[in-house]
């Protein structure tokens, strides 16, 4: 069965707009001839894609599934058009990147700066994604090429696929005149005598780190913080006796100044795999391709050859 693209174009504007006339007036078309549209792609599919009403239309089931894909098909044709008129002008084409705060301060620049000299005519969104749920939405509807994120506890979504890229780990944390910054080893309980500065205590950081201080037999820290900012976070570290719970990719750059100081302690860090995530079957464009290429040199020489 194959598809007419002018086809989903008013059938995704009709499901966007919940009228008829609505989309018929951004389409620059008839309403009849815009219904007859949608009757053609509902005889073609063999499903019913909206209930009639006297107040309008309302998708059906099939029109939400149909709705989904079909947001990532338009994406994909306007993508492959766009890197067409690239390369014709002797340009590698555009790539759009979603990325782990974590990833921000040294991991993706460094990608960023091997491309900016090998391939000077890329050209690169990079959003930064403080909630999976988000940029994995962005990734099914073609929205972004592909996104560097950690996994959720419960999954993906169907129309996701991932492999990993490499293994990050949260780290305790704290400013380099902090008490605990100099001594070779740090016992659990002394974290307690310090405030603290957390992600959301309803979220996975969190609640493994308390584990980690029951595994120790201690209590939960004093947490006087709730952020996902790391600016906020860094500069906290930097202006009072504050300990944070981040990833160690976070804290890099602040560390080889000697900014930020890693705690020394024994187990009390938790691993967590950074992975590559993408639509299923969705072949990346070029520029995605070379972005992608760079992130794995990247990681190669960051991580796996340590």
């Amino acid at each position: 069965m194959s598809m007419n693209l002018g086809l989903l174009k008013h059938f995704l504007q009709a499901y966007e707009t919940r009228s008829l006339g609505k989309a018929a007036a951004r389409l620059g078309i008839s309403q009849p001839a815009l219904s007859k549209s949608i009757r053609k792609l509902e005889a073609d599919l063999d499903v019913p894609l909206f209930n009639r009403t006297t107040k309008g239309i309302t998708p059906t089931s099939y029109a939400d599934t149909l709705a989904r894909r079909g947001q990532a098909i338009e994406s994909d044709v306007r993508a492959s058009i766009a890197e067409l008129q690239k390369l014709k002008a002797g340009e590698v084409g555009e790539a759009r990147i979603g990325i782990a705060p974590a990833l921000a301060p040294h991991f993706m620049p460094e990608v960023l700066a091997r491309l900016a000299l090998t391939h000077p005519s890329i050209n690169i969104t990079v959003t930064e994604a403080l909630i999976y749920e988000g940029v994995a939405q962005s990734v099914v509807r073609g929205e972004l090429d592909f996104a560097l994120t950690n996994l959720p506890l419960r999954g993906v979504s169907p129309d996701l696929a991932w492999r990993e890229l490499f293994k990050d780990h949260f780290v305790v944390c704290c400013g380099k005149a902090h008490p605990l910054a100099r001594k070779r080893m740090v016992q659990p309980v002394e974290l307690l005598k310090y405030p603290w500065i957390t992600p959301a205590r309803d979220g996975p950081p969190w609640q493994r780190l308390a584990d980690l201080f029951v595994a120790a037999r201690c209590a939960p820290p004093h947490v006087v913080v709730e952020t996902n900012s790391a600016t906020v976070i860094m500069s906290l570290l930097q202006r009072g006796p504050f300990l944070t719970f981040v990833p160690r990719q976070l804290i890099q750059p602040d560390a080889r100044r000697a900014d930020v100081v890693e705690v020394a302690l024994e187990g009390m860090t938790l691993e967590r795999a950074i992975v590559v995530l993408h639509r299923k079957g969705h072949i990346p464009p070029m520029a995605a391709q070379l972005v992608l290429d760079a992130c794995e040199a990247v990681a190669a020489q960051q991580f796996i050859a340590r």
